[in-house]
């Protein structure tokens, strides 16, 4: 087994690339942590390793990323980790006028403050290293604006790409490397998450965009139906990891790669009405 520079964590670690992530990592020789949100989570996480023969390689952690304070009491009792790879992220759909600033700001505390806390904690051990990786796990949702009634998410992914550019300058004098993987459509939990949102705001009959979230639950439902293993995006983040030269960004999927060329190209206007009529916002 190749022998590696150190251990590597993994937040959100208990379905969809975090999961995928571990597993891979573990069966490539990385000692591997991975957080998730409870002991049930961890179970799942640890079912996963033994079915993959990884079991010890992988040690599941159980740890809120979006408690901050936690966050930084626990990292003092943690191995120096070589990389981290900030996974954790959920999507709360709801119209903008519907969202309350709690909701807002939970987005926000796991998407966008939580990596930026994970990788000052993981930071002082890779100056000392002189060597480190963090990869950021954004989402062409980062790139482009194209989901209507996700506003927050947009942000928060938006937000991540700028401070994942501004990280990436101030660390590489110490030899640490930022990477913003940008994945497509995959299936993942986040998918079901945000349906279970568009549900409940859906039974609000006062509520103006009660046809947008039905059609946004169809087409959500239709994508995840069609929707690739997260497999290749795992492949992505350990190749950002063990690359002696990553590229700042990855986009996964064609899906993304398509939107990344097509946005820049197509005039807002047309996006917006076709956008619109996708999700039944017409008025």
């Amino acid at each position: 087994m190749t022998s590696r520079p150190g251990p590597v964590v993994v937040t959100g670690a208990n379905s969809g690339f975090g999961l995928a992530s571990v597993l891979r990592f573990a069966q490539r020789g990385w000692p591997t942590w991975g957080t998730v949100r409870s002991r049930a989570k961890a179970n799942v996480l640890r079912d996963a390793a033994r079915a993959a023969g990884v079991a010890e390689l992988v040690h599941p952690l159980v740890l809120d990323v979006s408690d901050h304070d936690a966050v930084v009491a626990r990292w003092k009792r943690l191995p120096d980790f070589y990389a981290v790879v900030n996974n954790a992220g959920f999507s709360a759909l709801g119209a903008v006028e519907e969202v309350t600033a709690a909701e807002a700001k939970a987005q926000l505390d796991v998407n966008l403050v939580a990596p930026a806390v994970v990788s000052a904690c993981a930071l002082p051990a890779m100056r000392a290293r002189g060597a480190g990786r963090i990869v950021m796990v954004s989402s062409i949702a980062g790139r482009a604006a194209v989901l209507p009634l996700n506003a927050w998410y947009h942000a928060s992914k938006f937000g991540l790409e700028a401070l994942s550019d501004v990280l990436r300058m101030e660390v590489a004098q110490f030899g640490v490397k930022v990477v913003v993987v940008e994945p497509g459509f995959f299936k993942t939990e986040i998918e079901h998450k945000a349906r279970e949102a568009a549900t409940e705001r859906e039974a609000v009959e006062a509520s103006p965009y009660r046809s947008a979230y039905h059609r946004m639950q169809q087409t959500a439902g239709l994508i995840s139906s069609m929707a690739p293993p997260p497999d290749q995006v795992a492949r992505t983040i350990v190749s950002a990891v063990e690359s002696p030269r990553p590229r700042t960004r990855y986009l996964v999927g064609i899906d993304a790669l398509a939107i990344a060329a097509a946005n820049p190209l197509l005039p807002r206007a047309i996006t917006d009405q076709v956008l619109r009529l996708v999700a039944d916002l017409r008025g």
